[in-house]
């Protein structure tokens, strides 16, 4: 699954177009991540807005990411077993709920 992943996203870097989402393009259904590479560049070029419509969640998704590899890597650099403690994963599986709803709620226009 991860090869496939690797080769979607490279398919479509190699046209010059962001991917869309695998979940999206098969299913139509959004998942609760999409837009965030659009909501990034709309948010370094100052526009707030776009960015929020995109995807509001963006920046705490990456807060997340960034504190989630950080808790693995001090695992893995200690020698400990690689597991997310039981508060990250819940709040990973809070924040894309209200990802998911948020995008529903904004509409397809921003999937």
């Amino acid at each position: 699954m991860f090869c496939f992943y690797l080769a979607w996203n490279a398919y479509w870097f190699t046209l010059g177009k962001i991917p869309d989402s695998i979940l999206k393009a098969f299913t139509g259904i959004p998942c609760p991540t999409t837009g965030c590479t659009r909501s990034l560049a709309a948010l370094i070029r100052g526009e707030w807005r776009q960015s929020l419509l995109w995807n509001p969640l963006s920046l705490v998704y990456i807060a997340l990411m960034v504190g989630s590899l950080g808790l693995l890597g001090h695992q893995l650099l200690n020698g400990k077993r690689l597991v997310l403690p039981p508060a990250i994963a819940l709040l990973w599986a809070g924040f894309l709920a209200i990802g998911w709803i948020l995008k529903l709620i904004i509409g397809p226009e921003y999937w």
